[in-house]
């Protein structure tokens, strides 16, 4: 059964409550729910903005005391400071970049900033993840550099002038880190650039993923993440407003042809079960949402109901469907990267030698496992 924090949060997850959901919200907040630690929930969860609008629409601060309500309102204003910021900042990244007749493919957050959340403050956003598939890494670099960026020492790919972070990625999947992400992917990543669209963003003209393939790409970044924050999986409800029928066959048609109906039809279910969304019964028939077998839905119902998917469920989510070979591959580097990457992840270990990373690595499994 789904927890009591995560219904509520899961009912404060609307672009635009309707009266219904209003009602629905005052009802649940109305039982016995410690608000402090809701509060906390939310901002984990990326939902701190969702909260608090949904709980000022539903006028439901008579529940809350005024340093809760405080706190949710420094929250969301926190959230239009930040992500305004974060939106100058990428104009002057890319009025440069427009300059030099450079196109780049922001990803998740900012992206959807634009596109679907037209309140600033809704979305807690900490990056700007850029996907780079061409030859311009070095121009790009050389941008970033003469705007004040600075490489982070531990990882290449990231620049950072003061709060500003901007993660660049040659493989829309990361599979710059964890080579086998590569094989995720049926068809390759060139088959999402061909479709990619001119927008404009602030002025500027930016690519755009179209918003089949942003279906596709955020479910598989969030199985990546074994689902971890639930805002990942609202932008992809998000996504669906307004969709008629069309939008459905065409993505039903588009996962068919990238090869992804697994990986469609696990972020789908937990959609479907945590926000008590419909989808229409082509879609449900075509992944299969029913019907998953009994591991599957015994791993997913995990995030419904503890919040969370095992460590190791992202080893069999998040597994490339390309035989024994492939998978066992996968997973050995995924449990195992290289040493570079290990050195990313353990910040102390600059003095380390190779076996002494991976006798680490091994520690910290087994210590991830017996917490789970």
């Amino acid at each position: 059964m789904t927890s009591l924090e995560q219904k509520i949060l899961a009912c404060s997850a609307e672009l635009d409550p309707d009266l219904y959901q209003q009602q629905k919200l005052r009802r649940l907040m109305l039982r016995c729910v410690d608000v402090d630690h809701l509060i906390g929930k939310a901002f984990d969860e990326g939902l701190a903005g969702f909260l608090y609008k949904s709980l000022t629409k539903s006028n439901l601060s008579d529940i809350l005391n005024k340093r809760q309500v405080e706190t949710l309102r420094n929250l969301y204003h926190g959230n239009v400071v930040f992500n305004l910021k974060l939106l100058h900042d990428f104009k002057e990244i890319l009025h440069q970049l427009n300059q030099k007749k450079i196109k780049v493919v922001p990803l998740k957050g900012i992206i959807l900033l634009k596109q679907v959340y037209h309140d600033i403050g809704l979305r807690q956003l900490t990056d700007i993840d850029l996907w780079i598939p061409g030859r311009d890494h070095g121009e790009i670099i050389q941008t970033l550099t003469a705007l004040g960026y600075r490489s982070d020492p531990a990882y290449p790919g990231t620049f950072r002038r003061r709060r500003t972070t901007i993660d660049l990625h040659s493989h829309i999947l990361g599979a710059e880190r964890i080579g086998a992400r590569k094989f995720i992917l049926a068809r390759g990543q060139s088959h999402f650039y061909t479709n990619v669209r001119i927008m404009d963003f602030e002025g500027e003209e930016v690519l755009s993923l179209n918003k089949y393939d942003q279906v596709i790409i955020l479910s598989l970044h969030a199985l990546k993440h074994n689902a971890e924050r639930m805002i990942w999986l609202v932008d992809i409800k998000s996504l669906f407003a307004g969709w008629k029928k069309s939008d459905w066959e065409a993505l039903i048609n588009r996962i068919r042809y990238m090869g992804q109906e697994k990986s469609v039809s696990y972020i789908f279910f937990l959609i479907r079960y945590l926000f008590d969304f419909f989808f229409p019964p082509e879609v449900s028939r075509a992944l299969k949402l029913e019907r998953l077998h009994f591991l599957e839905r015994r791993l997913l119902k995990e995030r419904l109901k503890n919040g969370s998917l095992p460590l190791w469920a992202a080893l069999f989510l998040f597994s490339p469907d390309r035989g024994l070979r492939v998978r066992i591959y996968s997973i050995l580097e995924t449990l195992f990267p290289r040493p570079e990457i290990l050195r990313q992840s353990f910040v102390s270990s600059r003095g380390f030698k190779v076996w002494e990373l991976y006798l680490k690595r091994v520690c910290q499994l087994i210590n991830m496992t017996r917490k789970s």
